[in-house]
C-alpha cells in the first residue's frame, strides 16, 4: 500500500511541478512580449509619472481707461483673461483672492497706452501677459500662475 501511495504522491508532485513550470514559462512569455512591444515600458513610465493638476480660472471682463499719453483722446481697453496654473491648490487660492487679482490687473493695465498693449516679444507673445503674470504672482507671494490666456481683447 505504501508503494501505491508513494507512486500516487510522486505522480501528484510531477503534475504540480509541471503546472508550475508551465505557468512560469507563460508568465515569462507575457513579460518578454510586453517589453519587446513597448507596453511594459509605457506602463513603467506612466507609473513613475507625477499627475499634473491643471487649473484655469477665468476672471470677469475688464473695461479700463488706458493712459492717453500725449494724446488728448481717451482710449479704452476691454479684455477678458484666464489664469492658468499647474500648482496644487491653485484654484482655491485664485478664487479666494479674486478682488486682489482684479485690482492688480487694473493697476498694471491702466498705465498702458494703446501702443504698449500690443507689443510682442520674439515668440509672438504679448509682453503684457508676462507683466500681468509677474504682478499677480508677486501679489500672491508665490509663483502660482504659469500662464495667462487672453480670451477677448478690444481697444477703442
Amino acid at each position: 500500500m505504501k508503494t501505491e501511495e508513494a507512486k500516487a504522491a510522486k505522480g501528484k508532485n510531477k503534475i504540480i511541478v509541471s503546472v508550475i513550470v508551465l505557468v512560469a514559462i507563460l508568465i515569462g512569455a507575457v513579460v518578454s512580449f510586453g517589453f519587446t512591444s513597448g507596453k511594459a515600458q509605457d506602463m513603467i513610465a506612466n507609473f513613475s509619472k507625477e499627475e499634473v493638476i491643471e487649473t484655469t480660472v477665468p476672471l470677469e471682463e475688464f473695461l479700463i481707461n488706458l493712459d492717453s499719453g500725449e494724446s488728448a483722446k481717451r482710449n479704452f481697453l476691454k479684455i477678458e483673461i484666464s489664469l492658468y496654473s499647474t500648482k496644487e491648490g491653485a484654484e482655491e487660492l485664485l478664487n479666494a483672492n479674486v478682488a486682489e487679482l482684479r485690482d492688480t490687473v487694473i493697476s498694471v493695465l491702466r498705465k498702458k497706452t494703446v501702443d504698449t498693449i500690443f507689443i510682442e516679444e520674439e515668440a509672438n507673445k504679448l509682453v503684457i501677459k508676462k507683466e500681468l503674470m509677474e504682478a499677480i504672482n508677486q501679489k500672491l507671494e508665490t509663483d502660482v500662475v504659469n500662464d495667462i490666456y487672453i480670451t477677448n481683447i478690444v481697444t477703442q
